[in-house]
């Protein structure tokens, strides 16, 4: 594991808040004498570990070290570096104020310059912050990959990931922390990530749902449905659109996809068409051969009762098959769609 050095106080820290700070030593400046890299991992702040100041302490570097042993990559075709994003001991977010941030993202920078990744992960809030350049909630961009520049010019791609001390004292969060890396490293370094396009037919007519129609009421194809709505309360807000996908279960094949508008805006159909296609909802919903798959039905279902779809049979809500597969992991769509199918791009 990488040691870090005790440093006197630099020039480019001068009018940093931290120096009036009582800290034992400031600005550490861990990256001078390591080589360049393919991957980096940036903790928050420099740590005193059995004497000496680390960028992660021993489990915290074996909670890395057993996730990327994980993947299925040679390990030696790659140049693993560890540093931290804060140079000074004990910055957290309650301490990282826009004056120390902007200080310090000088130091980030030479680090950055200096060891040249490819792909950067930035453990924890202080650390994403400082690669930012300001504060975002981590959890909506955790495991989300994002390009950034120095001011030198060097490009790289980085990933906002959890701090490797969240699953040292959680082990709980080992799954989130290596499917992170595991997808990060797939995506931007091997680039396994392939594009896929979902062909669909935007139905406006009931002479255009005359010749699909057959497929989705009398069928014993699964069929996902999803809804789009103008807001979450489905007293007040309208549906957008429905859309419905034949799906072949055995082959994991998408047979066809139909959306219909209802109240789109943009759509402005007649009482007469928007009757037609919820007449056509009512029997897919009640189809008693197939199995209907939502994600979060009861947000769904609600808006469906709503506009007269009163029976439903055989309901599959993938957030709730999630729980009850590994609860311990986010449920959201996009959340799902990154675990299961993160090589696919949409």
């Amino acid at each position: 594991m990488p040691q870090l050095d005790f440093r006197e106080a630099n020039p480019k820290c001068n009018g940093c808040p931290v120096l009036d700070k009582p800290l034992p030593t400031h600005t550490i400046l861990d990256y001078e004498y390591q080589e360049e890299c393919d991957i980096l991992f940036l903790s928050d702040h420099p740590k005193l570990h059995e004497g000496e100041y680390v960028a992660f302490r021993s489990q915290e570097y074996v909670a890395i070290t057993k996730a990327l042993v994980a993947l299925d990559i040679n390990l030696n075709d790659w140049k693993v570096a560890f540093s931290t994003s804060v140079k000074c001991p004990g910055i957290t977010m309650d301490t990282l104020t826009p004056a120390i941030r902007k200080t310090c993202q000088a130091h980030l920078h030479d680090t950055i310059d200096q060891l040249k990744p490819k792909l950067i992960f930035a453990c924890g809030q202080v650390a994403s912050t400082m690669v930012y350049g300001k504060v975002k909630m981590h959890s909506k961009v955790r495991g989300k990959a994002d390009s950034m520049k120095t001011e030198k010019g060097h490009e790289f791609r980085f990933v906002p990931i959890i701090h490797p001390f969240q699953v040292v004292s959680e082990p709980k969060n080992a799954y989130l922390f290596r499917k992170d890396i595991e997808n990060a490293i797939n995506s931007e370094l091997l680039h396994r990530s392939t594009a896929v396009e979902v062909p669909y037919n935007l139905v406006m007519s009931i002479e255009e749902l005359d010749k699909v129609k057959d497929k989705f009421i009398d069928t014993t194809k699964d069929i996902a449905v999803d809804i789009e709505a103008t807001g979450l309360n489905f007293l007040s807000d309208t549906i957008h659109t429905i859309s419905l996908t034949r799906l072949d279960s055995d082959t994991n094949e998408i047979l066809e996809t139909i959306v219909l508008p209802i109240d789109h805006k943009e759509a402005k159909l007649g009482y007469k068409i928007k009757g037609a296609f919820l007449d056509f909802i009512v029997k897919v919903m009640a189809n008693k051969k197939n199995r209907k798959i939502l994600q979060g039905a009861n947000y769904d279902l609600k808006f469906l009762k709503r506009y007269g779809v009163e029976e439903v049979n055989n309901i599959f809500d993938t957030k709730l098959l999630q729980h009850l597969y590994n609860e311990e992991v986010p449920k959201g769509l996009a959340d799902l769609v990154y675990y299961y199918i993160p090589k696919e791009e949409f």
